[in-house]
């Protein structure tokens, strides 16, 4: 039986290390230097695909349950899926962004930075209301089987980059986030 509460903080976890990732290349970019965009270009587009397909359904599913077991608790998490649309649309202008800079559009180093750093600010502290609000109530309100009910319902996984079935698309991200992991290691 697969918990949903696993395989959010797994994702959790994954999307952290992708978002360090990218934080590594914003400070070279930062500092004048010229980042790897195929790191930076990596994380949004995994970040519009996966989360969106696949993490996103599990937790609003759960957040459902829990709105009929818990109303108060349900209540005290908040609009999950609108801050999930919320996420997606952020998500996409940082890929607009990243396009611009890369077709040389006139896009200043403030903006593209800041734009960059909100995505990241956004993400990390949504992962973290989610980590410290939501996932206690869903721990506390539903029982095993109610969590593993919301992953079938959600449909099969398929993470392009964590996942058993990697696709080529994210190779370089890939490659790069084990040699980091390797020299941290």
């Amino acid at each position: 039986m697969t918990d949903a509460l696993d395989i959010i903080r797994e994702d959790h976890a994954n999307l952290s290390r992708l978002l360090d990732a990218l934080e590594r290349e914003l400070d070279t970019f930062d500092r004048g230097e010229e980042p790897d965009y195929d790191i930076i270009q990596g994380v949004a587009e995994y970040c519009i695909g996966y989360p969106d397909l696949y993490h996103h359904p599990i937790e609003d599913l759960l957040l459902r349950r829990l709105s009929e077991r818990d109303p108060s608790a349900a209540k005290a998490v908040g609009d999950l899926e609108r801050e999930h649309e919320r996420l997606s649309a952020g998500t996409r202008r940082f890929q607009e962004a990243i396009v611009e800079v890369l077709q040389d559009h006139t896009v200043s180093r403030e903006s593209f930075h800041a734009l960059a750093r909100d995505f990241v600010a956004r993400y990390r502290d949504h992962m973290r209301r989610e980590d410290e609000i939501f996932l206690s109530a869903v721990a506390k309100a539903l029982g095993p089987e109610d969590r593993a009910a919301a992953v079938a319902e959600a449909g099969p996984r398929a993470d392009p980059l964590f996942g058993e079935e990697e696709g080529a698309r994210f190779e370089v991200l890939r490659e790069r986030l084990l040699r980091w992991s390797r020299e941290a290691g």
